[in-house]
């Protein structure tokens, strides 16, 4: 018999789980031992099954996030390594060749809920989201070293998300090894220059992975302009897959120096780099109707809550009015949106609204998800975020 406070969950509850889910909500509850946010607890059906373990969180929502199906299995190091060695196997089958960046660890999605595990050749960057989860941290060190022998393990857990479970927001630590803030991966064969550090998210969007190839598909003898550019990896396949120009543009500073960098690394000429807010860039009069063939428009998260889902609509519809206004016939616009609170079937009704208010008609010649390596599990929807469109003008 186990001494980990018990959860017993209401009628048909359980099926969900049972399924593959790894989120326990209050509502479905009818009993519950646990008291302290972050612990260890047994989940059963209202007949007395094991369903799993997990982590409790009292507030909120979620009110637990299951860890494993296997009952008095022990978190320790090894349990962490083996799942590590288990996920890079099968990472390592579905990523393209002449790749070395992925993300090994996908949260809920990979059945280690509230963390990220991204790897840049041989540095790991981890991320915790979850009061759980941040009970782990050695246990995740230690399993990082013993599985992959990486040249340095640092950790990004400076991300807003944590204080919902009550937890800090942490400055950068490099935990094991050393690394500068700019090391080199490779990403279908194209080099980039990451910021473990300081750079966005983990310092690299590894989920556009399958967008960036079908850019590099269709840039053959065309003009091409990234808005959102960040450190210039669209412009890069853009400019590989033989457009004649590529224009970059993002507000920060520091993300054009990092573009210039990436397109030096690959002996690339860098075509046009705009340090500019994208609102004003495509306000100017200096751009006209037809000087693009393709426009890439993949903004940061416009919803980042419930409550903001409305105006990140209206955001997202006038960025992309103003996007497709740019257009003539044949042009064709990437469109993102990374919130994973905007809906596909939203986004596909907000660019038709932005289509309509730019007088375009359009078509869509591909909808892309987050790269496999971000698992997107059918028992799991709330696992799948990012979605782009790309449209074509008719």
């Amino acid at each position: 018999m186990s001494d980990l406070p018990k959860i017993i969950l209401k009628p048909k509850k359980d099926m969900p789980v049972v399924s593959g889910h790894p989120w326990i909500f209050s509502n479905g509850i009818s009993k519950c031992e646990a008291k302290n946010i972050g612990e260890i607890v047994e989940v059963f059906s209202d007949g007395g099954e094991y369903v799993g373990t997990g982590c409790f969180n009292p507030n909120g929502s979620i009110s637990v996030r299951i860890l494993s199906r296997n009952r008095g299995e022990a978190f320790d190091s090894d349990f962490f390594e083996k799942r590590f060695r288990e996920l890079d196997e099968l990472k390592k089958k579905i990523i393209p060749e002449n790749t070395n960046g992925y993300r090994l660890c996908y949260a809920d999605s990979d059945g280690l809920p509230g963390l990220i595990v991204d790897k840049y050749d041989n540095v790991f960057v981890f991320q915790i989201h979850t009061a759980g989860m941040d009970n782990f941290r050695e246990e995740i060190i230690s399993a990082l070293k013993n599985a992959f022998k990486p040249s340095a393990i640092v950790e990004r857990s400076d991300v807003e998300i944590r204080r919902q479970e009550g937890l800090k927001v942490l400055g950068a630590v490099i935990h094991f090894g050393k690394t500068d803030n700019e090391i080199i991966f490779e990403e279908n064969g194209i080099k980039f220059y990451v910021d473990v550090i300081g750079g966005q998210k983990t310092g690299f969007f590894l989920d556009q992975r399958d967008a960036r190839k079908k850019l590099f598909e269709l840039s053959k003898n065309k003009k091409v302009l990234n808005l959102f550019c960040y450190t210039g990896a669209f412009s890069l396949y853009a400019a590989k897959g033989g457009a004649i120009k590529v224009t970059s543009v993002d507000i920060s500073k520091t993300a054009t120096e990092y573009t210039k960098k990436n397109f030096e690394l690959n002996k690339i000429d860098a075509g046009e780099i705009v340090t500019a807010d994208v609102f004003d860039f495509l306000s100017t009069e200096k751009i006209k109707n037809g000087d693009f063939d393709i426009i890439v428009c993949d903004p940061p998260a416009f919803a980042k809550s419930g409550g903001n889902v409305q105006k990140a609509l209206k955001a997202y519809m006038d960025l992309n009015r103003k996007c497709l206004a740019l257009l003539k016939k044949d042009g064709i616009l990437f469109s993102s949106s990374c919130s994973g609170r905007v809906s596909l079937d939203d986004f596909r009704n907000t660019l038709k609204i932005a289509a309509g208010g730019a007088k375009k008609d359009v078509r869509v010649l591909s909808t892309i998800s987050q790269a496999t390596d971000h698992t997107d599990k059918l028992s799991f929807p709330e696992g799948r975020y990012l979605k782009t469109l790309v449209l074509q003008v008719l």
